[in-house]
């Protein structure tokens, strides 16, 4: 997952995944067949691994809209680290999804998990007040989740935290609006 986050699909080499498992060759394509293949079981390892944590703090006690600042935070906060890698659901949507169907399978399917639980989040906002009775969750998720993609992309380009920062203060104030 590593390789694979740090240098894209087509950037990483059977050479580079052989080093960073600690296998060899016939271990490799014995296991997942090939590169593709392990590709994509190294993005369930990445949703389950690293955005799945980050996506539970919406379902946390509190309040709701307090729970999406700090996902928002969290997320941009790990794109900007680690040499700024982004996220790798983002980088493969934009990079690879285009040019294979079942990558873009792969991708849409934890792009609306996202939204999903954004979504959930917004439902509960409603149930407790935060947000009108009338809100369109599902577009407001819609509308969540796409910053999220976005405060990816800004903190891949090394925008700083201020940018980010002001991006999610504005994602909050739209919120409450």
């Amino acid at each position: 997952m590593g390789a694979f986050w740090a240098k894209g699909y087509e950037g990483t080499s059977v050479s580079d995944l052989l080093k960073a498992m600690g296998i060899n060759r016939g271990s490799l394509y014995d296991t997942f067949g090939d590169k593709r293949s392990l590709f994509l079981e190294a993005v369930g390892h990445y949703r389950q691994t690293v955005a799945g944590p980050l996506v539970e703090t919406l379902s946390r006690s509190g309040s709701p809209l307090e729970n999406i600042r700090k996902t928002l935070h969290a997320f941009a906060d790990l794109a900007a680290s680690d040499g700024c890698r982004g996220c790798l659901v983002t980088n493969t949507t934009v990079g690879l999804a285009p040019r294979d169907s079942d990558v873009a399978k792969a991708m849409k399917s934890a792009l609306v998990a996202v939204e999903e639980a954004f979504r959930r989040t917004l439902n509960r906002a409603v149930d407790c007040g935060e947000l009108g009775p009338r809100t369109d969750t599902r577009c407001l998720a819609r509308f969540v989740a796409n910053t999220l993609q976005g405060l990816v992309v800004l903190s891949k380009g090394k925008l700083g935290r201020q940018t980010r920062n002001d991006v999610i203060n504005v994602t909050m104030s739209a919120l409450a609006a």
